[in-house]
């Protein structure tokens, strides 16, 4: 059986209004079970969103690396990455992550990570102290 894989979808917002962005990523490609993706990045104000969608791993990395470079390029005030859509995580989707915090603090945006986490991706999250390093902090409900 194949493993799902990732799809990324990034929108980069700034005052202009609602423009597509004429640079793609070099890596403008992420497989799903639907075929292929091409990551996309919309300017419409000061805020950078980054979705991503099936595994987060050592496939599809470069293609989250690609999306957030592309996102960055349009000099957004804040990153926001969704992990709403990713059914797995594992070192190398932390390894990016971590790196993205980085590359939006080198750029001067701001970094947010945002859910709703799945159970899976939150237990690593949590057990490899990467969520508080991102600034998730435990769901007090659960």
């Amino acid at each position: 059986m194949e493993a799902e894989s990732m799809s990324v979808e990034t929108h980069a917002v700034r005052q202009t209004g609602m423009v597509p962005s004429s640079r793609r990523p070099s890596r403008d490609y992420a497989r799903t079970p639907a075929g292929w993706h091409c990551p996309t990045v919309v300017v419409a104000g000061r805020y950078g969103l980054v979705r991503l969608v099936g595994e987060l791993d050592v496939e599809t990395v470069p293609v989250v690396r690609d999306a957030v470079r592309t996102c960055l390029d349009n000099r957004p005030a804040l990153l926001r990455i969704d992990l709403g859509g990713v059914s797995f995580c594992d070192c190398s989707g932390l390894r990016a992550l971590l790196w993205a915090k980085g590359e939006a603090a080198r750029t001067g945006c701001g970094f947010h990570v945002s859910g709703p986490l799945r159970p899976v991706v939150a237990r690593v999250l949590a057990a490899t102290g990467t969520g508080r390093e991102l600034g998730l902090t435990p769901d007090r409900s659960a």
